[in-house]
């Protein structure tokens, strides 16, 4: 709501004081010198017109005053409104469409003011339509979208040498879609990738371009692809098959026996990194899966390498992980803790903060520690 009862003092008001005070003092002058003129021949004495004159430069200078002070006050007003409607403007500018301007009088201010107003009413009759309609569409995809994702959800992550690993999604009442899964990489330096893979938008082609990018980068990695040679292939054939902008995002970690590896196509949730009490945040570039033939696609993976020392956490997990209120302080806390332990504590504290309602969105937590104590 725009600030109510405010008053401006800004450049407006002084200016348009300073042009009717200008014009009272102009005017004042004018005045006096056409008086003084005409009573000039009536008038011998040269004290008695000396101090007519004094008298007319005085009520110039306080009828300009006057006319300056109304100038100011009145240039205050219409600035105040104008200010509100700003206000209102910048709101709504911001995503907000509950805002109130201040509509009396009957000028050209009102009836700006007035369609600010009638602006800010059909903006919230149009998102609570559009939030219903996406709730309903939701609702309505959710036992077909688990359906197609939990056919393909590990129960059990495999093991990693030297490491603690494992992976759980917590169920929320509108559901979501993300995939995640860790594969054991054969080849002359077999290694081991932990994946997720998330949808770009709502509705049919995010959740065939989400199904498809997962089942690539999973088919890949299991023919021994690495990380990136797994994402250019999935790239390349969402790409040939999605229609033009539907994409999907996926992150990957390699880990190997003293670090790990993030490549990250499109993704912009961070990796959280667990040391020494403190909670870091690790981002890759690349572009998300089948907007790009491949070369492009290919040239902006840059991947950022991870030392592991012994009792590091490394914790991957979906958007609705990372708006989880508390999160980092539960990362903070019990990140030292046994992995078991830790997936315990820290989904079940994100169910208890949701409160009696449970998660609306499904919460997605991977996570791998570097087995040994800090």
């Amino acid at each position: 709501m725009a600030r109510k009862g405010s008053r401006s003092t800004g450049s407006l008001a002084r200016v348009l004081g300073l042009v009717t005070g200008a014009a009272g003092l102009a005017g004042g002058l004018l005045l006096a010198l056409i008086l003084l003129g005409n009573l000039s021949g009536a008038i011998a004495n040269p004290d008695a017109q000396s101090r007519g004159m004094t008298i007319g430069l005085v009520f110039a200078g306080i009828a300009g005053l006057i006319a300056g002070a109304a100038g100011y006050v009145f240039g205050g007003r219409i600035v105040a409104r104008i200010t509100d409607i700003g206000l209102a403007v910048s709101k709504i500018g911001r995503g907000s469409s509950e805002v109130k301007v201040r509509v009396g009088g009957d000028d050209e201010v009102t009836a700006l003011g007035r369609a600010v107003q009638y602006l800010a009413g059909d903006l919230q009759a149009m998102m609570a339509q559009q939030e219903q309609a996406s709730g309903a569409l939701a609702v309505a995809m959710d036992p077909l979208v688990k359906q197609l994702r939990d056919r393909t959800m590990p129960q059990r992550l495999p093991a990693v040498a030297g490491y603690e690993v494992d992976g759980q999604l917590a169920p929320g009442s509108r559901g979501g879609l993300d995939y995640f899964d860790l594969v054991s990489v054969a080849g002359d330096t077999p290694t081991n990738v932990a994946y997720v893979v998330s949808a770009e938008g709502q509705g049919a082609l995010a959740v065939v371009a989400c199904k498809l990018a997962r089942d690539e980068i999973h088919r890949a990695l299991l023919q021994g692809a690495l990380p990136r040679k797994a994402l250019a292939h999935a790239n390349k054939v969402c790409k040939n098959t999605l229609p033009q902008g539907v994409c999907a995002k996926a992150s990957l970690l390699q880990i190997g026996p003293e670090g790990c590896k993030l490549y990250q196509a499109g993704m912009r949730t961070p990796l959280l990194i667990c040391q020494r009490g403190e909670v870091l945040e690790l981002n890759a570039e690349g572009i998300a899966l089948g907007l790009d033939d491949g070369p492009v696609f290919e040239k902006s993976l840059r991947p950022q390498e991870i030392a592991m020392s012994a009792g590091t956490r490394l914790v991957l997990g979906n958007d609705a992980l990372l708006r989880s209120a508390g999160l980092l302080d539960l990362l903070r806390t019990h990140s030292p803790r046994h992995t078991q332990m830790f997936m315990n504590v820290v989904l079940g504290g994100i169910e208890q903060d949701a409160g009696d309602g449970g998660l609306r969105e499904d919460v997605l937590l991977l996570t791998v520690k570097k087995a040994g104590q800090e």
